[in-house]
């Protein structure tokens, strides 16, 4: 007979062997069947706007209460945890009680109506004889497709509109129509990062071989850290950035879509090939180049060059100890998209972005009590991180 799993919720055991392949997130579920893990706060943060429901489903789950003995901690980190839970549940509390997690319509408007603006500030540039004119059109229409893919990243969590299906809608024209690519698949990939973020086989971040590695312990295969693209990937980050999003425009999200049957992707995906198909190449290839580089380098700002872990790790601990923060200032919240406050942003993925700035000094308390570092560096040192990261495991991978 085949072994049940199990994860733990809420102080109970639930049976979820036969949910898995039903769960509407994918098999991320299965990471938290596994010994030492709790799947109470990713459930809570994950299904902020869906907790009834997901109750309801839970409620058909066999179900038995958990013993400090089968959670397979041992008694020091269990009261650790325990004591990382309650002063976290209160904070969240309190910031549901204040309706952090509310969206604000004006500041969604303004968020909706800008990579449009900017876009099509860009697109009238571009028709523009001379080539200055041009040039500036081209550098309207990244900031618009960067913009744009900030937005979708704040879409997937569904911390847009306080609607799901609409944030979910949204994410698939704006992923599509100014990046090119799949939504849904970006939000089956990024979920799995925030559940276990720098956790060895489990976030897909990680997961960047045969082009980055960002940690030697990626390396697994004696010979692939020799490899050029490997050794010389600080130096061809620029590049590789690029070639990485061709992969996944012309190839992994299709296929993707192909699968899933996403129509609403498929159509705004062939709208933004048909407007690239007007504007030509030399209007195409420097936006995708450009907003590709932008993109990657603002999500590798806050991760990239921390510890990995293979340990079962507390919800807290993964957003203190495994995340960073970049200066929080009025232009890097801008062109981060709030990203820079990427401790809050772990800690409560469904609140609106701009809100972050608004609890940090109370996470940040939270870390002091515990004695957990909060880590920020200003965003020249973010940069320069990531790449001397770069260049360090390079060295360190060259003869495995």
């Amino acid at each position: 007979m085949a072994t049940r799993k199990e994860i733990l919720f809420d102080g109970y055991f639930y049976d979820v062997t036969d949910f898995i392949q039903k769960h509407p997130g994918g098999t991320v579920i299965e990471y938290y069947t596994e010994k030492g893990e709790d799947s109470t706060h990713a459930m809570q943060q994950f299904h902020k706007r869906s907790m009834e429901k997901v109750r309801v489903m839970m409620s058909a789950l066999k179900k038995r209460p958990a013993t400090d003995s089968e959670i397979g901690l041992d008694a020091a980190v269990l009261r650790k945890n325990r004591s990382l839970t309650e002063d976290l549940t209160k904070l969240y509390l309190e910031l549901e009680h204040e309706g952090a997690f509310e969206p604000c319509y004006v500041q969604a408007f303004i968020r909706f109506v800008e990579p449009f603006l900017l876009a099509g500030i860009g697109i009238s540039l571009f028709y523009d004889p001379r080539y200055p004119i041009q040039a500036l059109g081209i550098m309207f229409m990244v900031l618009g497709r960067g913009r744009a893919a900030l937005l979708m990243h704040e879409l997937g969590h569904y911390s847009f509109s306080g609607n799901p299906k609409v944030d979910q809608a949204f994410q698939a024209i704006f992923d599509g129509l100014f990046v090119g690519l799949s939504a849904a698949r970006w939000r089956r990939q990024h979920n799995r990062h925030h559940a276990m973020p720098q956790r060895l086989h489990h976030d897909v971040d990680l997961e960047t071989m045969p082009i980055f590695a960002f940690n030697a312990k990626v390396v697994r295969k004696p010979g692939n850290g020799s490899g050029f693209l490997i050794q010389n990937q600080a130096a061809l980050y620029v590049l590789n950035t690029f070639f990485l999003s061709i992969l996944w425009q012309f190839y992994q999200d299709p296929k993707f879509i192909i699968k899933r049957k996403c129509y609403l992707e498929f159509l705004a995906i062939v709208a933004h090939c048909a407007i690239f198909y007007q504007l030509g190449f030399w209007a195409w290839f420097p936006q995708a180049w450009l907003g590709a580089f932008w993109a990657l380098l603002t999500f590798s700002l806050n991760h990239t060059f921390l510890p990995v872990t293979e340990e079962p790790t507390h919800w807290f601990e993964y957003s203190l100890l495994h995340t960073a923060n970049v200066e929080h200032a009025p232009w890097c919240d801008w062109i981060t998209g709030y990203l820079n406050y990427q401790i809050e942003h772990h800690l409560f993925p469904t609140m609106p972005n701009f809100r972050l700035p608004l609890i940090k000094d109370r996470v940040r308390a939270i870390a002091r009590k515990h004695n957990i570092p909060y880590i920020i560096h200003s965003y020249p040192k973010a940069v320069q991180n990531v790449f001397k990261n770069m260049k360090n495991v390079s060295k360190q991978v060259k003869h495995i």
